[in-house]
């Protein structure tokens, strides 16, 4: 699925792509209305240019004249391509934006009813947006917000990350690989960090979705970027689909677990459940 970087990269292209290109026909290629009547689209949109684009968590905004926006959530493979510079040919391609200078945004591999029309003065407060937490992007995430978070979690620290309401855009990819950074078994109560391993993930956290967006995300699944190329940071995975292979740190076999109901790797050496950096387990670090 992508996830921030993923969707942060494509929420960047988009502006420079995009924005100020007018629709000049929308097409939609299901047989079955997702949550709007296509044709409100059609109203909503034919003949007006995009004014802006967003990202809220792993979902997509682009704001048009007349006030409407169109948000878009990738699920687990969706693609959006723009054509040119896109050569191929889209895969099962659910819409289509057609601008009056000949491009064409396509969306793919994803179904129309996680597609959402909305007046753009509602967005901010649209429900399944309004209950989102911080995104680990804005510079209101800090470690002592991250400390307060933590404290009011009484589930394990993998699956604290991949609470949307709590910081939001992380999924199953990253979490394994930040936790690998911290040193912090994804086992390990979010609650019960001590001060020096909260600041510790706070960095792992912005350190690695820097990584992620330096190395144009991860192209493990589906994702790829508006030209069709794709991103390069699922090369360098420190654990994340190695199980079995030696840790690059301590030489230690990677091990895979369920955590919350989704497949989780991580170091037993590196990432042992000890509670500071002191500990005799943590004379080997992770590289970074």
């Amino acid at each position: 699925m992508p996830e921030l970087p993923e969707v942060e990269i494509l929420k960047e292209e988009l502006r420079r792509e995009v924005v100020g290109r007018r629709v000049e026909e929308v097409v939609a290629f299901e047989k079955t209305e997702g949550q709007f009547p296509i044709v409100q689209l059609r109203e909503a949109v034919e003949g007006r240019a995009v004014v802006g684009v967003r990202r809220w968590d792993k979902m997509l905004v682009l704001d048009f004249e007349g006030g409407r926006s169109l948000l878009i959530h990738l699920m687990m493979v969706g693609q959006l391509l723009l054509s040119p510079p896109f050569a191929g040919q889209p895969r099962d391609v659910c819409l289509e934006l057609k601008f009056a200078d000949g491009a064409r945004l396509t969306l793919g591999q994803v179904r129309l009813k996680y597609v959402h029309l909305l007046p753009t003065a509602e967005v901010d407060n649209w429900p399944p947006i309004a209950k989102l937490g911080v995104d680990p992007l804005d510079e209101s995430f800090t470690v002592d917000l991250l400390r307060r978070l933590l404290a009011k979690k009484r589930g394990m620290i993998k699956t604290t990350l991949m609470n949307q309401a709590a910081i939001a855009g992380l999924g199953n990819v990253y979490s394994d690989e930040i936790l690998f950074r911290a040193r912090l078994h994804p086992q390990r109560r979010a609650s019960e960090l001590s001060e020096e391993e909260v600041e510790r993930l706070h960095a792992s956290i912005v350190a690695e979705l820097q990584r992620g967006l330096e190395l144009g995300g991860s192209s493990e699944m589906a994702f790829l970027h508006l030209d069709g190329s794709e991103g390069s940071y699922q090369e360098s995975f420190q654990v994340k689909g190695r199980k079995g292979k030696p840790c690059f740190a301590c030489a230690t076999p990677i091990e895979r677990i369920k955590v919350g109901g989704r497949g989780t790797y991580f170091c037993p050496r590196c990432q042992a459940s000890y509670q500071s950096s002191s500990s005799s387990n943590s004379s080997q670090s992770p590289s970074s």
